[in-house]
């Protein structure tokens, strides 16, 4: 999980990452989307703040 999309951009310059993305692209080679989630807790993950 990473904390913005300047941390995810940063990562993929890992040669760890670019092999791991060599590795997997015939099986993603079909997905047509992407889709963003927003982890809301688990373990981990930083609490979520407390409102007000």
């Amino acid at each position: 999980v990473w904390t913005d999309q300047a941390s995810h951009k940063a990562s993929l310059q890992l040669p760890e990452v670019q092999a791991a993305i060599a590795r997997a692209r015939p099986f993603i080679a079909g997905f047509e989307f992407q889709i963003e989630t927003h982890p809301v807790g688990g373990f981990g993950l930083p609490a979520p703040e407390k409102a007000g």
